[in-house]
């Protein structure tokens, strides 16, 4: 009797599930406004010391989103007396000007002005003294 039970249930329930209204697309498959934005990357390695950076950016607008991955055992790191292997921060360069330093892999430039323009990054030691490693390419907003 109890198998009886789960199994007119096990039916009932199929035939429920077959008579749905249309199910919904997946948003992915829907046509959207969203912008699709092309991501590069970029990869620079020292001879020195075995770090490497990566770098990957997108643009969207005006604005620039970087990610520097600094391969093996790197920690991005604020401003300090002492220099450490291992740990540092980046500067960033727009056509050869310095735009800022960030003390994190991920970062946002802003505000980019219209036009093409070369970006320099240049991996720094926490005294700001370069490690030597820099990648640099080029934009256009």
């Amino acid at each position: 009797m109890k198998n009886t039970a789960i199994v007119l249930i096990c039916l009932f329930t199929m035939m429920l599930s077959g008579c749905k209204e249309e199910q919904q697309k997946p948003e992915s498959e829907v046509g959207s406004e969203a912008e699709v934005v092309e991501v590069l990357s970029h990869q620079t390695v020292s001879k020195h010391k075995g770090l490497s950076m990566a770098v990957h950016h997108s643009i969207k607008g005006s604005d620039i989103y970087m990610e520097c991955i600094v391969t093996p055992d790197f920690q991005f790191s604020g401003d300090r007396k002492n220099k450490k292997h291992g740990e540092g921060k980046v500067a960033v360069y727009l056509d050869n000007k310095r735009w800022d330093t960030f003390s994190s892999g991920a970062f946002i430039l802003k505000g980019v002005p219209e036009g093409k323009h070369e970006i320099k990054i240049k991996l720094l030691h926490n005294d700001q003294s370069e490690y030597g490693i820099e990648e640099t390419f080029h934009v256009e907003i």
